[in-house]
């Protein structure tokens, strides 16, 4: 019976971690597949504790680090955002823009939403003075 308690927390830790994406569960469940061995070998609860306990110790201090090592991450990284390299860039307007009505303009080869303090005719080309999101505020260029 406590062998189907185990599978159960195994398979509860598991689902967890799909949506955490942070190994700390799955090797959790790991620790508990290993305690059901204990639990089908007719064990008493407190050496199962203690087999769980142990072995997700050893996966911790071995196995963690290791998979660190082979699975890069992301929050390591930098972030930055790539539209402080669109600031001074020209863009051509598809839509005319007024200023009280976004129009549209075509920026490396995507479609953006741009707001101006004056009318920009369909076919003039704009710089790019700001981006706000997911608007980029142009001047006539």
């Amino acid at each position: 019976m406590l062998a189907v308690a185990w599978l159960v927390l195994a398979v509860a830790l598991v689902l967890i971690e799909l949506h955490t994406g942070t190994f700390y569960c799955l090797l959790l469940a790991a620790a508990s597949t290993v305690t059901i061995i204990a639990a089908l070998a007719g064990l008493p609860l407190l050496v199962q504790c203690f087999t769980f306990v142990v072995a997700i110790t050893l996966m911790y201090i071995f196995l963690l680090p290791l998979l660190r090592k082979l699975i890069p991450s992301t929050s390591k990284t930098p972030f930055r955002p790539i539209t402080d390299e669109w600031i001074g860039q020209e863009a051509y307007v598809i839509q005319t823009i007024r200023p009280d009505d976004a129009g549209l303009v075509h920026l490396n080869g995507e479609v953006w939403t741009a707001i101006a303090n004056e009318t920009i005719e369909e076919g003039s080309k704009v710089k790019v003075v700001e981006v706000r999101v997911t608007k980029l505020f142009v001047t006539k260029g």
